[in-house]
């Protein structure tokens, strides 16, 4: 009997199996199937395994024991170990003490040169006579629990090495020696009696006792995506609801997804609006301050010839008007020089005589004989200028002034 080897490819949902040629039976080839799996193939579990964190190293169980039975029985592994699931390698990596107990069940040596455990013909014929076979107990949990058992033969351990490995064809153990935990692994030659099942999308896989039934029926499985139904797995059964509970469901997703979606705009909405309504309202209040405000009156002084100077006499009256109100003293050229001739001697030209101007005692003119010279009043031409600031020049304004 020869082991048959196959590596498994990565997929979304990959299922690899790799199985033995048994001698009963004709020649089984490896299977690989992608997603799903050939129900014909294994006895159903309903164990399931949680896949670990390390991708690398993600289908992880814990090996709760190894038994072996034979021409005398013994435990081979008593303590749990978390142990990889490998199709790559063809070897069984096992803690020191389990290699040592395998060597004492089996008989076997390590040879020092090819590192393997070489069975010669002699020996190998008495451990298949001997109907010797390994039982691993495989969990999801290091005690108890539910828990699988795959049962190896020795034919399935007796696998050839050949050149490079050694000069001469040899039958060999395939049992390596980890230096650590990290290490720890069931390779190819496991996978001879076990059918495994992954589905990575759910990050759950299965691990059951390969079944030799040489008339079975190939029975596919698909493993449906977890967005496409509300598919359940356990073990190495799947069950999905039906495809209108499905379109149901994604028709209440989208309904409540375009819900919210509304909400949201609406609340964007009503707060642009809110914004809009402050700066308007925050516009109209300052206009209206604006408008409440008196101006600040203007100051403005004036400029011009003076009409009457404070040093002749009493200012105008305030209401000209009134005939009770003194009238000030205002020199007058027409009236003081009107009707004289020689404003160097006093002489007038009306009269032809000589006469002296004087003034009375209350500053009133007369006219030589007497009589007071009247007043007469001149509106004089003006402008107005804007009262700057204090030490800035002053301009005129075009407004007369009276």
């Amino acid at each position: 009997m020869k082991a048959l080897s196959q590596v498994s490819a990565g997929a979304t949902r990959l299922v690899p199996s790799i199985v033995r040629a048994d001698v009963g039976l004709k020649q089984v080839y490896g299977q690989l199937v992608f997603s799903g799996y050939d129900a014909s193939r294994f006895t159903a579990n309903s164990v399931s395994f949680t896949m670990a964190d390390d991708v690398t190293r993600d289908l992880v169980v814990y090996l709760q024991s190894i038994s072996y039975s034979g021409s005398s029985s013994a435990t081979l592994l008593s303590e749990p170990i978390l142990i990889f699931i490998d199709s790559t390698d063809p070897n069984l990596w096992l803690p020191e003490s389990v290699c040592e107990a395998f060597e004492n069940a089996f008989g076997l040596t390590l040879d020092s040169e090819s590192d393997l455990y070489l069975v010669n013909d002699t020996h190998n014929t008495e451990l298949l006579n001997s109907d010797a076979q390994v039982t691993f107990r495989l969990s999801d949990v290091d005690h108890g629990g539910d828990a699988v058992t795959i049962t190896l033969p020795y034919d399935a351990f007796a696998l050839t090495a050949k050149a490079p490995l050694v000069d001469n064809s040899s039958y060999y153990f395939p049992l390596k020696r980890a230096a650590n935990s990290t290490q720890y692994t069931l390779g190819r030659a496991f996978l001879q009696e076990a059918y495994l099942s992954a589905d990575y999308e759910r990050g759950v896989f299965n691990v059951s006792a390969c079944a030799w039934d040489e008339n079975a029926e190939e029975d596919i499985i698909t493993i449906t995506s977890k967005d496409s139904d509300s598919s359940t797995c356990s073990g190495n059964t799947c069950t999905s609801s039906a495809s209108s509970s499905n379109s149901s469901d994604n028709s209440s997703s989208l309904s409540r997804g375009a819900v919210a979606g509304i909400a949201i705009a609406a609340l964007v909405g009503v707060a642009i609006l809110a914004v809009v309504l402050f700066f308007f309202i925050r516009r109209q209040h300052q206009k209206t301050a604006n408008r409440a405000t008196s101006p600040k009156p203007g100051i403005s002084e004036y400029f011009g010839p003076i009409q009457n100077d404070p040093s002749l006499g009493p200012s105008l009256p305030s209401d000209p008007s009134d005939p009770s109100a003194a009238q000030a003293t205002f020199w007058s050229p027409d009236v003081i020089f009107g009707g004289v001739s020689d404003s160097n001697n006093g002489a007038s030209s009306s009269s032809g005589g000589n006469h002296e101007q004087s003034v009375e005692d209350n500053h009133m003119e007369l006219d030589g004989h007497g009589t007071q010279i009247q007043p007469v009043y001149h509106e004089l031409a003006g402008s107005e200028v804007e009262k700057a600031r204090p030490g800035l020049p002053q301009q005129a304004s075009s407004t007369p002034y009276a």
